[in-house]
């Protein structure tokens, strides 16, 4: 069975709606993003499993700071059987300091590495398979330049 080819961009909007839950501090569009018993790696903090602790560790990471979260170079590749995949996607990363550091910011570049179940609940692109939750994540860096005191506010 061919994978459907619609699933790619559900893929891709998953992926996407982790950078707008993080720079609208909608946390609780996570639970759109990952499975309920996600498991991932972290620079800043480690391994975490569980949608909400990761919620919580952004949350906390992520609240001295306004940021703009930009996906660019991207590979997807979805399983033969069409109900998991892996996707590797560069991003960039703007935190911009607020108080003492407003008018400095840090800029992370790097890439997530994710592996992504199918799932049948919730809104999807018409015409895709279903939804598509990231299971497992890893996130590394390339680089970061800038103010690192922006991440610790005030």
């Amino acid at each position: 069975m061919a994978p459907n080819s619609l699933d790619y961009f559900e893929i891709k909007n998953t992926i996407s709606r982790y950078c707008l839950a993080l720079d609208t501090k909608d946390f609780e569009l996570l639970k759109q993003v990952f499975t309920d018993d996600v498991d991932t790696i972290y620079p800043f903090g480690g391994q975490r499993k569980g949608v909400q602790s990761v919620a919580d560790a952004i949350q906390k990471r992520l609240s001295p700071v306004a940021s703009q979260h930009a996906l660019t170079t991207q590979q997807i590749e979805v399983a033969a059987d069409g109900k998991s995949a892996k996707a590797m996607t560069y991003f960039t990363g703007v935190h911009f300091g607020k108080g003492k550091w407003d008018g400095k910011e840090v800029t992370a570049w790097g890439k997530y590495d994710d592996q992504l179940v199918l799932v049948e609940t919730g809104d999807h692109v018409a015409g895709a398979s279903g939804s598509w939750r990231v299971s497992r994540r890893e996130v590394s860096f390339t680089k970061r330049l800038g103010e690192e005191g922006v991440m610790d506010g005030e």
